[in-house]
């Protein structure tokens, strides 16, 4: 079944697209200053993964927004 991917701040195109985090289906409106302005500080967004439905991706490995996009090798994120 082929799902419509949620709109996210903190996932985009350059992004596996089957990262996901509960945020991308909240319809809230977000403080921009909690997103644009943190200034380095620690992200506690839990992200998974639709294949596995789990923190860790097809290739055993934990799944994040640096993790999971284009260019970091891992070959579950080129499919």
């Amino acid at each position: 079944m082929n799902h419509p991917t949620p709109a996210s701040r903190l996932v985009g195109a350059e992004h596996c697209p089957h990262l996901r985090h509960k945020g991308m289906y909240v319809t809230t409106v977000t403080d921009p200053c909690e997103v644009e302005h943190c200034g380095g500080a620690y992200e506690a967004t839990a992200y998974w993964c639709t294949v596995t439905q789990k923190g860790l991706g097809p290739d055993g490995q934990p799944v994040n927004r640096d993790a999971c996009r284009a260019g970091t090798g891992r070959s579950c994120c080129a499919e």
